[in-house]
Parts: structure tokens; sequence; C-alpha cells
């Protein structure tokens, strides 16, 4: 896994600020807290302290059905459970109206080789893909490694077929199941059509294939795929499919999610490297 360095935002930030601020604020790229990062994209934020309410209220209606609350990575925690899911039944137009978007959570998951678990879906109504999700699929047998997909749709979009950014092949997976908490942050940005991956403060180096979001083959400079749209976007989910919920039968493959997940956010932005450095410190740091 390649190391992206920061340094440059960081330096100007401190050379363009007096000695007012400590050291501690120039090495989080000037916050002091985690809420103060990118606080004006923030439109969905869940910290689970004992309660599955979104503190920014653009997703509502929580209903949790099998979870329960654990220490996490800052405070309290959502655990999952093989039946256990939180569901949302409305939907806001910040999150309906994304274009670009950054997932940031917390995870604690062990390494499965018996399905894929969901993460979370911003569910379709009449699609099981859902619009905006991300799943753990089985790792490889005998190491910690994650095989992750994050799928952004543009259901406007030429020939559209499901965006999948798929972790496949060994170089690629992520080394987070080992039952311990990492930071994870997924990106979309609509201006330059490009995805990106984080696991604790550092960017995945990844192939163009995977991280450039054009048309039905990515290698042969398709059409972009813009701006995203989502379609039927009136429910959210934690811990599950759409059709692991009542009323619907799940395929063999599908699992619930049974690990943890903290600090959940949702951005209308693609977060700049730094940010997400400074995310990770932050709440690491419990700020």
């Amino acid at each position: 896994m390649a190391v992206l360095m920061t340094g440059i935002a960081f330096t100007m930030f401190a050379s363009s600020c007096g000695d007012d601020n400590t050291d501690e604020n120039i090495n989080n790229g000037g916050y002091a807290t985690s809420d103060e990062v990118a606080a004006s994209n923030l439109v969905a934020k869940f910290s689970f302290e004992n309660d599955v309410t979104d503190a920014k209220g653009n997703i509502q209606g929580g209903s949790a059905n099998g979870t329960s609350f654990v220490a996490g990575a800052k405070g309290q925690a959502l655990l999952g459970a093989s039946s256990g899911y939180v569901l949302y039944d409305n939907v806001g137009s910040a999150i309906t109206g994304l274009q670009s978007v950054t997932i940031s959570t917390w995870v604690k998951t062990a390494n499965h080789t018996d399905g894929a678990e969901s993460w979370f879906q911003l569910l379709n109504d009449s699609n099981w893909i859902g619009n905006l999700f991300i799943l753990q699929e089985s790792g490889k047998t005998g190491n910690d490694s994650v095989r992750l997909k994050f799928t952004v749709n543009n259901w406007n979009a030429p020939a559209w077929k499901e965006q999948w950014i798929d972790l496949g092949g060994d170089a690629n997976r992520m080394v987070i199941g080992n039952d311990a908490w990492h930071h994870v942050v997924c990106s979309y940005d609509a201006a330059t059509s490009k995805a990106a991956m984080y696991v604790d403060g550092v960017k995945m180096n990844l192939p163009a294939s995977l991280t450039d979001r054009y048309g039905d083959d990515p290698t042969k400079g398709g059409a972009p795929l813009g701006a995203l749209a989502f379609k039927n976007a009136t429910k959210f989910v934690f811990g599950c499919y759409k059709q692991s919920l009542p009323g619907s039968t799940p395929d063999a493959w599908m699992k619930n999610y049974d690990g943890g997940l903290d600090e959940f956010r949702m951005y209308n932005k693609a977060l700049a490297d730094a940010d997400v450095k400074a995310l990770y410190d932050l709440e690491k740091a419990g700020k």
C-alpha cells in the first residue's frame, strides 16, 4: 500500500497563519475538532452514541433491529449482527441530490470468507443494487485483507452500468480484517469522474481502471460518469442489503454486516487528501 504525502497542504496552511496556532492544530490541517473538517459540506453524521440519529437531520426515521452498541473508535459504536440492520425511511434532498460524495467511517471487522456484507446502502426502491453503498466481500483466506466494493451510480449516464469500484486482486485489498478499528474513506468527484479510497488516513495507490469512472470500459476512455444521479432514493439502511429487509428474499451470498461502524459521515464533495488525514487524526484522538 503506497503512502501519499500531504505535507504541501499543511505547509501552506502553516505559513499563512500566525503564531496563535498550536502545533496540534497545524498538524491537523488547522482544525481543532473533526466536526470542523469540511463542515459546510457535511450532509450526514452518525456518531452512534447509544442512538442511531443522523445529527444533520437529512436521514430520518431510524429503526434498529437486532443491532447493539459497543465501545467504538470514538465513544460508542454501532455493532451489527447476522440478522441485524438499521432502516431509515426518510431521505432528504441533501442526500438524494448528491453529485459528488465522500463516505468516511471507522470499521471493526474480521476477515470473512462466507459471503459479502453490506455496510450501508442508499436504496433504490426498484433495484437491488441501490444508489450508493459499500460492501465487504470475502477476504483472502488466511490473512486480514478485505476486498471492498464501493458503488456510485448515475442512472442518467449513457449505456448505464453498475459503477463498481472493486478492489479485486491481492495488491488492491484493504488490510482491515484484523478485528481492530480502522478508518476507511471512499470518495467520488463528479468534476473529474475519479474515485479514491483511503485507509487510516493514507490514500491507496489504485490503478486507473478502478479510480477513473468512464463508461463500460474505463481503460478505453469511454464517456465519464459525471455527476451522480440517484433513482428512487427514499430509504437508507445500515448493515444489510435491500433483499435482506422484511418482505424480500436475499441471495445466498448476501450477508448482514456483523462488525462495528463508528463516526459515519457523508459529504457532498470529494474531500482533499489533507482533510481525510485530518479527519483520521482528530477522530483517533477523540476530537
